[in-house]
């Protein structure tokens, strides 16, 4: 999910509520705090403690609520993940350290070990950097060691590696796909579902293409997938996180201003992001009160 910033750059609560309601109204299935669509590198375990229980309060307990523990050292993801699960958080979602990169099978579960032997709440690994993706086989074994490990969430435009997980670990563990361009395509391979920013930026939509695929109508969920997209192909770009919610915004929702030093995309960005968006009939023609903060010269 988004999180919501306030001019002054700290997170608005009452933005986060709203959004968070309107998520179950969509009918998510669970959400995910402080990920990479909600800004959640760099956040502070009290920032995060914080967010996580507010999410809770809003859905009243009746959804898992995850947290995204985004940190560079074990020290590190340690007191995120205990703030979370201090804060009533379901579960985590854990990328591997992001500076110092490791695909090693034997780095990554003494990572994942110290988090989740810290918090004592389920793991699930966020497969995500393309220049250190975990192999299927290492994945299988991270699993197999640690039973606090629940699942996978595959990233790094890498279908191959979920494909080989669909075929190898499907209904021994949950796997999720955050491959955003090929949603549709990993519904049909028998993934869990999606943690993605297209599901962010189109919950309703996403959640009717995932219904779509598991009732057999895939001629409903491929015509999804064909509006959807084009529109996360206008927003996949180093400042995704911006762009996404420019998006939201043109859709009628107000999920706040990015976090600095991000920014909101103007010139040929944004108009861009527009044009695809009008042409899927995805732009709210009246802007909701109160109105995102946008500036007036983006489009």
């Amino acid at each position: 999910m988004f999180t919501p910033f306030t001019e002054d750059d700290r997170i608005d609560f009452v933005g986060l509520i709203r959004e968070a309601k309107f998520l179950k109204e969509c009918g998510v299935a669970g959400m995910v705090v402080g990920g990479s669509m909600g800004e959640g590198a760099g956040m502070s375990s009290e920032e995060l403690s914080e967010a996580v229980g507010i999410v809770i309060e809003a859905v009243e307990g009746k959804l898992p609520v995850f947290a995204a523990v985004i940190a560079d050292s074990s020290a590190e993801g340690i007191r995120l993940a205990r703030a979370a699960q201090m804060a009533g958080a379901n579960g985590l979602q854990v990328p591997p350290p992001h500076f110092h990169l490791s695909a090693e099978t034997r780095v990554l579960a003494a990572y994942y070990r110290a988090i989740t032997d810290a918090s004592g709440i389920p793991l699930l690994i966020y497969n995500v950097m393309p220049t250190a993706q975990a192999a299927t086989e290492s994945l299988k074994k991270l699993i197999e060691d640690n039973p606090a490990i629940i699942g996978v969430k595959q990233s790094g435009r890498n279908i191959h590696t979920l494909a080989a997980l669909a075929a190898i670990m499907a209904g021994k563990t949950k796997i999720f796909t955050a491959i955003d361009d090929m949603i549709f395509p990993s519904f049909m391979l028998g993934v869990d579902g999606t943690i993605s920013g297209t599901s962010a930026i189109f919950p309703r939509q996403t959640v009717e293409m995932f219904n779509a695929v598991q009732s057999g109508n895939y001629e409903r969920a491929l015509s999804l997938h064909k509006r959807l997209s084009p529109v996360w192909r206008t927003v996949d770009f180093p400042d995704f996180a911006a762009r996404a919610k420019f998006a939201a915004s043109l859709g009628g929702r107000n999920v706040g201003k990015p976090r600095r030093p991000q920014q909101w995309p103007t010139g040929e960005a944004a108009r861009h992001i527009e044009k695809v968006m009008l042409a899927a009939g995805l732009v709210k023609q009246e802007t909701p009160a109160p109105a995102p903060a946008v500036p007036a010269d983006v489009r």
